[in-house]
């Protein structure tokens, strides 16, 4: 059942509209409710209607509910990120700016090596290069064209701003000039181009943009808080004729202005189109007391769009939140894994259970805590599975195998072949354009092994993207080079190098590789049918996505940062660290942007269902090398405080230590009952 919120929002039929939608109020059932409306009541076609999405999980999961709430005669529309539906539009008209249906995504790596190179020339320093890199990326998060003339002062502003003046701006300028032209050369794409390139196609063909706004009913952005200015300017590109865009997001959760988003754009939008706005205020996640601190804590912010949470559930047994001190951070890492042992002794599932951090280098002591306790645990997004060498040389195969073009993908190869190494690349680069064609001046074993790498990847091309692990395990150059990769490992760890332990040791390489292969799978779903260009450009659409270790089977206490903990639940959430300096987050003891780290704060609260538990140190070490510093309580404590009274639980030596809930069943006899359980 809807409730009457939700109701007024399902009903909403034309003209723009914002739904400014609080943690946990159901905002996917929602909107996902409204679609199906939209598709079956008022008769939208379903190529009319498109949900942008901020995650492909998110969209996966909106595609997973409408399916089962439409008809079977009824056409699932488009779902997906900005990104997917970017590149959706350049694979059908992208020639008409000189991108070509098989252009290729590069990695971030091989995307930023490329442009460094170009940098070089007027930024010899290494340590200038970097601020250009993260310059780049400022002028692409503000959606601005170095191709377009009348974007020209918009960047050579903000190269100002960032202190790129007079001769440095010029060059900075004409080195992505240039960039750009080396990666139209070599029908290649950054990931940025997926949403800077649709925007110069739609303007310099203002027909296709007509075409598309009269095509397009309905236009839902889940999460609009997190869309930046280029976001925000392909959207009013792609705008339905009648205004038709629905804007749903809560600017209180709001946590990337650090990288570009701004959470004003909800607001612009409202302003710019006189929107209807509608509040879902009912929070069915968490209890009185989480969401009563939570909602006190962001008040504090000025400028956000009002809203007033509250608790659909009653309030259970000492419902409230939990402050936990302790003398440093191990006794703070050791409190909270006894709790953690406490509450699985009492019938709670580690998968209920999440430690929720403000820094990745706190991890490493929470870790070495819950191995002494023997609690299963995961890490999330702790390394990326993209960063892998295995992956990247699997995905460097299937760009090459759909563009001979891309010269990165083939420099990444060029480890497959013995005997050709960066010099045999650049010569076979500098004779034309498909470089696997020109092998001249290449040794005998050299190109005898480009021949081979060839002859396989145009096999890989017509095996499709599905099958592209299996192409890597079968494949004889790149089954020895991770062989080989094995043994090397092996041999520097001292190890044996025979058979049985090389199998052994590619077995975490493997299962990465095939993580990435499922998460390709995944995304193919969505393409019902398609040409092979279509199939494989779908498929590598991963490498503009974060793709987290394998899930697995056994139930497991999560630990992530705050940031990765977005759109996630669990039952009981510890927030380790909750001290000035960590949260807020402080560098020199100056907080660069206090407002955004309360609504940090504010996503972690409310993450939590029935349980929030925050852990303070007076001394902790963070992992930077500068050894343990003093702490104080966080400044948010207060805040929440003003919203529902926190009990403190003082754990220090000497310390007031009232009777602790979850304290009642100690590791040893946690430890006991699993031993009795096994027997």
């Amino acid at each position: 059942m809807l409730d009457p919120d939700q109701i007024r929002v399902v009903a909403h039929e034309t003209g723009p509209a914002a739904v400014l939608a609080g943690a946990g109020s159901g905002k996917t059932r929602c909107t996902t409710e409204r679609a199906a409306r939209r598709l079956t009541e008022s008769a939208v076609p379903s190529e009319g209607l498109i949900l942008l999405t901020f995650t492909n999980k998110a969209a996966a999961e909106m595609r997973e509910r409408l399916r089962k709430r439409l008809p079977e005669s009824v056409k699932l529309p488009w779902i997906g990120t900005f990104h997917s539906f970017g590149n959706r539009l350049l694979r059908s008209h992208g020639r008409r700016i000189g991108v070509p249906s098989n252009a290729t995504l590069m990695d971030a790596d091989d995307a930023s090596r490329m442009l460094d190179a170009f940098l070089a020339v007027p930024l010899p320093d290494k340590s200038r290069r970097i601020d250009a890199l993260r310059l780049y990326e400022t002028v692409c998060a503000h959606g601005l064209d170095v191709t377009e003339e009348a974007d020209v002062d918009a960047i050579e502003a903000l190269c100002a701003r960032h202190g790129f003046s007079g001769h440095a701006c010029r060059g900075f300028i004409e080195a992505l000039r240039r960039f750009e032209a080396e990666k139209r050369r070599a029908a290649v794409l950054d990931f940025a181009d997926l949403i800077l390139l649709p925007q110069r196609l739609l303007r310099r063909h203002p027909s296709l943009q007509e075409t598309l706004r009269q095509t397009l009913r309905d236009v839902t952005v889940d999460e609009a808080q997190d869309t930046d200015g280029a976001q925000f300017r392909l959207l009013q590109l792609i705008t339905p004729l009648d205004n038709t865009v629905l804007l749903v997001g809560d600017d209180d959760q709001a946590i990337y202005e650090w990288r570009h988003a701004r959470p004003e754009n909800m607001r612009d939008f409202i302003e710019r189109y006189g929107a209807t706005v509608y509040r879902l205020e009912r929070n069915y996640r968490s209890t009185p007391a989480i969401v009563s601190g939570g909602a006190a804590l962001v008040r504090h912010n000025e400028n956000r769009l009002e809203k007033n949470p509250y608790a659909v559930r009653p309030a259970p047994p000492a419902d409230t939140v939990r402050l936990v001190e302790y003398e440093d951070g191990e006794a703070m890492a050791d409190g909270v894994a006894e709790r953690i042992a406490a509450a699985i002794a009492t019938g709670t599932s580690p998968a209920d259970i999440a430690v929720l951090y403000r820094k990745n280098r706190l991890s490493r002591i929470v870790e070495t805590a819950l191995l002494r306790q023997g609690i299963p645990y995961r890490i999330k997004a702790g390394t990326d599975l993209l960063s892998y060498a295995e992956v990247r040389m699997m995905l460097a195969a299937g760009r090459m195998a759909t563009n001979r073009r891309d010269v990165r993908a083939l420099a990444r190869l060029a480890d497959l072949v013995p005997g050709l190494g960066a010099k045999g690349v650049g010569h076979m680069v500098a004779a034309g354009d498909e470089p696997l064609l020109q092998t001249g001046r290449l040794s005998a074993k050299a190109a005898q092994g480009v021949r081979e790498l060839a002859a396989a990847l145009e096999a890989l091309y017509r095996r499709g993207p599905g099958e592209l692990l299996e192409w890597c395990e079968q494949t004889p150059l790149f089954r020895a080079w991770l062989h080989g990769r094995a043994r090397a490992s092996l041999q520097a760890a001292g190890r044996p190098t025979d058979p049985q332990e090389v199998r052994q040791a590619l077995r975490p390489a493997l299962a990465r590789m095939g993580a990435v292969q499922a998460a390709m799978r995944k995304r193919l779903e969505s393409l019902l049918g398609g040409s092979l260009d279509e199939r494989w450009a779908t498929a590598l659409e991963v490498i503009a996505a974060g793709t987290d270790e394998a899930e697995s089977d056994v139930p497991k206490v999560t630990l992530c940062t705050v940031h990765a903990s977005k759109g996630l639940e669990w039952s009981t959430v510890h927030l380790f660290g909750f001290s000035e300096g960590l949260m807020p987050m402080a560098r020199e003891d100056v907080v660069e942007n206090l407002p955004e780290e309360r609504r940090l704060a504010y996503v972690a609260l409310t993450r939590a269902q029935n349980q929030i538990i925050l852990h303070h140190a007076d001394r902790l070490d963070l992992g930077n090398g500068a050894g343990p510093g003093r702490f104080a309580v966080s400044r948010f404590l207060h805040e929440i405080a003003q919203g529902h009274k926190v009990e403190t639980i003082d754990r220090r030596p000497g310390g007031d230590k009232p009777t602790d809930p979850d304290s009642r069943a100690t590791a040893r006899d946690w430890i006991a009952q699993m031993r009795k359980a096994i027997s």
